[in-house]
């Protein structure tokens, strides 16, 4: 039906139809009117047609009518973000005038009235069923200031006080009113942490993991036995882990030795927490919901209950610990000449972290009490790493270079004491290139034996990408040549490299970095141009991504088990839940960062700061401090607005800024231009 409907609806000569019209062109008899009207609806569901209020039936591009959602509300308008039926997504301006009180997560049914702009038609689906509020002068306020509607309140029989925030959960959307339960008091507007907790709700990552699935944790542990007999037995190799300071999730580890061939015998060795999480199990359901552990400013939202991502699958230093381990032979170009992948059991021989060894490698003083065999083989990882960095420059590697922030936090009082650059050292650059090594070898392994599996895919820009990064990177006298459709990445390695170690460095890294597609799991192998691999995966963190958990469990299957059979459906859905998962917990890790940044620089306000440009956009400019921060200078607080200074305002270009204002609720930073003539010393 739906099929018949479409070739009517698409001739040239059709403008509009009632139902009754389109029942006579198709000649549809009236027992079938009811199928004509439940094609109709579902067609309209799509946003292929719409149905006005009189009846007639439109094709909706002719139109202009989409169907997309609210992601974002500013002051005077929202964004829309709309896919139209060629698959291209685009994002629409809508006046909050025009919004019908569609709030964020709606879908909503649009039109278009300028090219970029529209107006809200009707609201297809509520989202939002969870709110946190204040309590204040007897009412309850959203923390969300653009927040359209009147709050009521049903159960009115708990007790409440001024400053106290609850989790409130919509009971009924009604016009301009939503009628409301109390779910749960979280504590009060000057608890410590609480901003974080908010935040952390408001997104839907679920933070708690039920009692029931606490005590089937409990079960499986105690019940479960070690299986060492089907294992290799690795417990007297120099096998140590590598991690920051505070970490407890130990996944990973690795050893390393020259063979009896004179080549490198690279070892990486991972958690086998699919072992303890089988498929369908109720931890594996919550992993699956989780997708991934979340590291916030002031906790670690886990994937997995401590209980395994900090008990019986970290290796932890001198305890047994199951594992699967892929084993290397590498030559001296870097290249992988043999390997093997099997089930394995370890004791780490050292906890080793990333300070120590940075201050090893540096001749510096260090803490760990390192042996004589360890260092060795420590120097021998330094040189394996520098051979694989040349090997992974030369595939077409991008080492963007992003200032990355690190925020200390007061462990009673959860503020931002100081804020660091995020290092990245010879040894955490070890620990990457052995660990994407593992990935790449893991991925081609079952490639090219043509099994189903989930990979970690980066498409190449496209040209239109290209063309825009070119015109960014001109802005700040950087050439990139771009001659017609053909492009090799080895002309973004040129510009990285002429860059680096200038001031240039950070804003190209960056521009390159907002030219870049998404990487995201997928299916489908297309490689990844990030890394310049033609087959790539995520195999070396089932502790704290859903992916790798997946991979080991069909590592498992096919080479230990050599069983085949696959729920196609189920990899495809666990491929973009992943994908959608990781995006949830990037949004919610930027928005505690903002927020926390915000605090952090409300100390500051009046005080100046030299910073650079990083985004200009209709209304200001975005600049960044040296500390990471980044607020919004907007034109209005320049005096010669449409004199000189606005040809010096563009990206790359270095400003003094006073700090004049902060909106630590929504992560906001506001600067203001500070003249030559104004100028005084920084704070």
């Amino acid at each position: 039906m739906e099929e018949k409907l479409l070739q009517l609806l698409n001739q040239k000569e059709y403008t509009k139809m009632t139902p009754s019209e389109i029942a006579k062109a198709l000649q549809i008899k009236d027992d079938d009117f009811k199928l004509l009207m439940k094609s109709l609806n579902a067609l309209e569901d799509k946003g292929i047609i719409y149905i006005t209020k009189n009846g007639y039936i439109h094709l909706a591009k002719n139109l202009k009518i989409y169907i997309g959602e609210i992601i974002q509300i500013r002051k005077y308008y929202a964004i829309c973000k709309v896919s139209s039926m060629d698959e291209k997504t685009f994002e629409v301006e809508i006046p909050i005038e025009e919004l019908q009180f569609a709030y964020k997560n709606d879908i909503v049914r649009i039109q278009l009235t300028h090219q970029n702009k529209g107006k809200v038609l009707e609201i297809i689906r509520h989202n939002r069923w969870e709110l946190i509020c204040e309590y204040k002068n007897r009412q309850w306020i959203c923390d969300d200031k653009f927040f359209p509607y009147e709050i009521k309140i049903i159960n009115r029989n708990i007790k409440v006080v001024d400053g106290q925030i609850a989790l409130l959960t919509i009971k009924k959307y009604d016009h301009f009113i939503i009628h409301c339960e109390i779910k749960k008091i979280l504590g009060h507007r000057n608890d410590p942490g609480i901003d974080i907790l908010s935040e952390v709700i408001k997104s839907g990552v679920p933070y708690e993991f039920s009692d029931k699935l606490l005590d089937y944790c409990q079960k499986i542990i105690q019940n479960k036995p070690l299986d060492l007999d089907q294992r290799v037995d690795l417990t007297n190799q120099l096998i140590v882990t590598i991690d920051g300071l505070d970490a407890k999730d130990l996944d990973d580890a690795i050893s390393l030795k020259i063979n009896d061939h004179g080549n490198y015998e690279l070892g990486v060795h991972i958690a086998d927490v699919s072992y303890y999480v089988s498929a369908k199990n109720l931890i594996d359901q919550e992993a699956y919901r989780r997708g991934t552990s979340i590291y916030l400013a002031d906790r670690v939202i886990p994937m997995l209950p401590h209980l395994l991502s900090n008990g019986i699958c970290s290796l932890n230093e001198n305890e047994i610990r199951l594992t699967i381990s892929c084993v290397m032979e590498i030559d001296a170009e870097g290249n992988v000449i043999h390997y093997d992948i099997f089930p394995s059991y370890i004791c780490s021989k050292g906890r080793l972290n990333y300070q120590d060894v940075n201050a090893l490698f540096a001749h510096q003083p260090y803490q760990y009490p390192y042996s004589s065999e360890m260092k060795e083989m420590l120097f021998l990882m330094r040189n394996l790493s520098s051979i694989l960095t040349k090997k992974m420059l030369q595939n077409g590697y991008l080492d963007l270079d992003i200032k990355e922030a690190k925020l200390i936090v007061n462990e009673n009082t959860h503020q931002v004491e100081r804020i660091e650059q995020r290092i990245q050292g010879e040894a955490e650059k070890l620990i990457e290139n052995f660990m994407i090594l593992a990935n790449e070898t893991v991925a081609s392994h079952i490639y090219y034996q043509q099994l189903p599996f989930i990979y970690r895919v980066h498409p190449a820009p496209t040209l239109e990408k290209l063309m825009g990064l070119s015109a960014s990177l001109k802005e700040i006298n950087v050439q990139l040549p771009i001659k017609g459709k053909k492009f090799h990445v080895k002309e973004l390695q040129k510009i990285l490299e002429s860059v680096r170690k200038t001031d240039k460095e950070d804003i190209v890294s960056n521009l390159i970095l907002r030219s870049l597609n998404k990487a995201i799991y997928s299916v489908e192998n297309v490689g990844h141009f990030g890394l310049g691999s033609s087959v790539y995966t995520h195999f070396t963190s089932p502790i704290r991504r859903y992916p790798d958990l997946l991979v080991h469990r069909y590592l498992r299957q096919y080479e230990f088990c050599h069983q085949y059979d696959v729920d196609l459906d189920f990899l495809v859905m666990a491929a973009e839940n992943s994908s959608v998962c990781e995006r949830r917990a990037i949004a919610l890790e930027r928005e505690v960062e903002d927020i926390k940044k915000a605090e952090f620089m409300s100390k500051w306000i009046g005080a100046t700061f030299e910073g650079v440009i990083t985004g200009v956009m209709d209304f200001g400019v975005f600049v960044q401090l040296e500390n990471t921060c980044e607020g919004l200078m907007r034109y209005e607080t320049i005096d010669d607005f449409h004199g000189s200074i606005m040809q010096h305002l563009k990206v790359g270009h270095r400003v003094i800024v006073r700090l004049i204002s902060v909106n630590i609720k929504n992560g906001e930073i506001n600067f203001a231009y500070v003249p030559v003539r104004n100028r005084r010393k920084k704070a």
